[in-house]
């Protein structure tokens, strides 16, 4: 209920309040975008939170008499990417640091409140509060709101990419429980075209794997070269054998 997107909220109101003229918005945080972007011709309805409710009562009044126009983007402040708008980000983030380390508990949970507020990369973590990478890592992964821009950690196993279609397939199973007792996706992938396939199987081993390979080879033809390195169903011989013969 104290959340920092609460706050960022708060300073929100407080832009829109200080700048009748037409202005631009950049924050970083969706949560903010989507609600100013959507608040302005909807319906407020009571809201459990006092200081949410407080802040989205007041900017609904002030964007209902506002008569001059504004724009609302939302920039990922974890890309990295180059640009006035990243940069400009990172310097309001740099100048925001207000909160003494003196009154936390511990460096790990110093570490987490930051990071909920500044959304720092890995790194950053690393050398601002010097705690291990790993410690780093389960920071970042654990924040609902970075799911959808990070990226998937390395299983070490090396997916090239080949010059012509169907010169080798990258294959695997992935488990979505939704589906039941058909939550096992068998999936071949083409490294060169990137075309897939997928089959449904209750399980994972290599009779279901042989059983899922002739739909494929169907659909996308037989392909030079299976990499199969990326289950342990692939690398038994019974599957060896099916695709030697």
């Amino acid at each position: 209920k104290g959340s920092s997107q609460i706050v960022e909220f708060d300073a929100v109101v407080r832009a829109f309040q200080l700048f009748p003229k037409p202005f631009n918005l950049v924050t970083d945080s969706a949560y903010v975008a989507n609600i100013v972007k959507r608040l302005e011709e909807s319906v407020l309805k009571d809201v459990s939170n006092h200081k949410l409710c407080l802040w989205l009562t007041c900017l609904y009044q002030i964007l209902l008499h506002r008569t001059n126009p504004y724009f609302v983007a939302h920039i990922r402040v974890h890309s990295g990417l180059p640009g006035f708008m990243a940069e400009g980000n990172g310097d309001t983030e740099d100048s925001t640091w207000v909160l003494p380390a003196a009154t936390l508990p511990n460096i790990a949970e110093q570490a987490k409140l930051s990071y909920t507020f500044f959304q720092q990369n890995t790194q950053a973590l690393r050398g601002d509060f010097h705690i291990s990478l790993e410690q780093a890592q389960a920071i970042v992964r654990a924040c609902p709101d970075c799911q959808l821009v990070q990226s998937i950690p390395s299983t070490g196993a090396i997916n090239t990419r080949e010059l012509e279609s169907l010169q080798k397939w990258q294959t695997d199973v992935i488990k979505y429980p939704s589906f039941g007792k058909l939550k096992n996706i068998h999936v071949p992938i083409d490294t060169f075209s990137n075309a897939v396939f997928a089959s449904v199987q209750t399980e994972e081993t290599a009779k279901h794997v042989c059983q899922h390979f002739p739909q494929a080879f169907s659909s996308l033809c037989v392909p030079e070269e299976n990499k199969t390195d990326n289950g342990p169903s692939y690398a038994l011989q019974e599957l060896a054998s099916f695709l030697n013969d």
